[in-house]
């Protein structure tokens, strides 16, 4: 077995033609982050997404919030660290149970 890491994920094939169909069909994406779900304390291991504060093609700037997620003990903002724009929310409001780590969103440099 072949493994390799493909756009952050590892992917595994039994042949290298596979693993090379998989890099391909990754590299027409625009240069991009995911955003995951937020550790907002120590023992976190999951949140819910309460509400997005931005809309999918809305510019991002560091310190604004981008959405706030639901904690079992508060409510918090999630806020930008760097520019961007949101290109695509993975997890709509009200999405519960989501492991720290998860994908919820997608930030690229340019709109």
């Amino acid at each position: 077995r072949h493994i390799q890491r493909v756009g952050g994920a590892l992917v595994r094939s039994r042949s290298p033609l596979r693993l090379q169909m998989h890099r391909l069909s990754f590299s027409s994406y625009p240069a991009h982050q995911i955003l995951p779900m937020p550790a907002l304390s120590p023992t976190m291991v999951q949140g819910n997404v309460a509400q997005w504060m931005l809309k999918e093609g809305d510019e991002i700037e560091p310190g604004s919030v981008i959405c706030e997620i639901e904690t079992d003990k508060a409510t918090v903002d999630f806020e930008a660290q760097d520019d961007g724009f949101l290109a695509k929310i993975l997890q709509l409001d009200g999405a519960k149970d989501i492991p720290v780590g998860q994908p919820i969103g997608v930030v690229v440099e340019e709109k």
